[in-house]
């Protein structure tokens, strides 16, 4: 069958195939997306109650910090691609917890919280608390030293 790569079909066309993917069993990338969903999916657990996603929180509570900014300086806080951040602004938006209005360059959008957002944000941050402190307590102190060093290395 033409198209179909089987690992032996593999084997036979690239000749002496010495590569060790097992090494892939061990990948970091893998290992810190697998770690993110299960942590997401954890103070999403807890957060549930309050009826608001952590991501939701997360962006709603950034505003409430920073206040107003362009959408893509917000993208950049929150290490989110635009487009990602946009489909993720429009239900709050719809809730009328954010405001979303023109720049001072019209290309550009201004996202801000509104007074409605900044209640939310204060409803559910003890749920928001209660899942940091369990989420700390897993990790450990060391745990969450490796999380803060990572996010302060510049990788890319």
């Amino acid at each position: 069958m033409m198209g179909v790569d089987t690992p032996n079909r593999m084997k036979q066309s690239t000749g002496h195939d010495t590569a060790d993917y097992m090494a892939t069993a061990g990948c970091f990338c893998l290992a810190s997306r697998q770690a993110a969903r299960k942590i997401t999916r954890l103070y999403d657990s807890y957060m549930q109650e309050s009826g608001l996603r952590v991501t939701q929180f997360t962006i709603l509570s950034q505003l409430m910090l920073r206040g107003e900014m362009p959408i893509g300086r917000l993208a950049g806080l929150l290490g989110m691609e635009r487009t990602t951040l946009t489909r993720n602004l429009a239900p709050l938006e719809q809730q009328k917890w954010i405001s979303i209005k023109a720049g001072e360059d019209p290309r550009s959008r201004m996202i801000g919280i509104t007074a409605q957002g900044r209640s939310v944000v204060r409803r559910s941050f003890p749920f928001w608390s209660k899942a940091q402190t369990h989420i700390g307590k897993l990790l450990g102190a060391d745990g969450q030293a490796a999380l803060k060093t990572l996010d302060s290395r510049n990788l890319g």
